[in-house]
């Protein structure tokens, strides 16, 4: 909140000095746009589905084989021996361990690469503002805004210009 009054103050103070010598030009990105529509953003994702479906195909085939063993208890449970009983449940206490914990570990994993990219798209994405920035000569680009008029919104030519640079 500190740094949205912070920016409000810049900018403020840079259309208030700007009125008067000179006008000044104000671009508007809107990142939840970049982040659907760029090609950047979609590459990453598919990434993070081919990197991590097998893992998840194996957890769910995990599960599969735990709720045949629960099935197969409570099947036939009554008719088994007392310690065959009793393996089995140990043996399905100890594949439900394992499946939370290579689930825990699947999440860990999914998390840090999901941010990794994050990162990435995010730096490929502020040097696409500036280059625009640089090139239409804008004074002040926002990330954010309560209103936008289309005229302002600059956010197709920071898509065009990711598609360039990932080309």
């Amino acid at each position: 909140m500190k740094a949205f009054f912070v920016v409000l103050t810049a900018a403020l103070t840079l259309l208030t000095a700007g009125a008067a010598a000179q006008s000044v030009k104000v671009g508007v990105v809107n990142l939840a746009r970049l982040e659907s529509q760029s090609a950047t953003a979609k590459r990453a994702s598919e990434a993070l589905t081919a990197e991590f479906e097998p893992r998840n195909r194996q957890i769910e085939e995990f599960q599969k084989k735990i709720s045949a063993a629960r099935a197969r208890l409570e099947r036939e449970g009554q008719k088994m021996p007392q310690s065959e009983q009793q393996a089995l449940g140990r043996e399905i206490s100890g594949m439900m361990r394992k499946s939370d914990q290579m689930l825990g570990a699947l999440k860990d994993e999914y998390e840090l690469r999901r941010r990794e990219l994050a990162v990435r798209f995010i730096g490929e994405a502020q040097a696409a503002i500036k280059a625009v920035a640089e090139a239409g000569k804008f004074d002040l680009i926002l990330q954010e805004a309560a209103f936008v008029r289309p005229s302002v919104d600059i956010t197709d030519r920071v898509l065009k210009e990711m598609a360039k640079r990932a080309r």
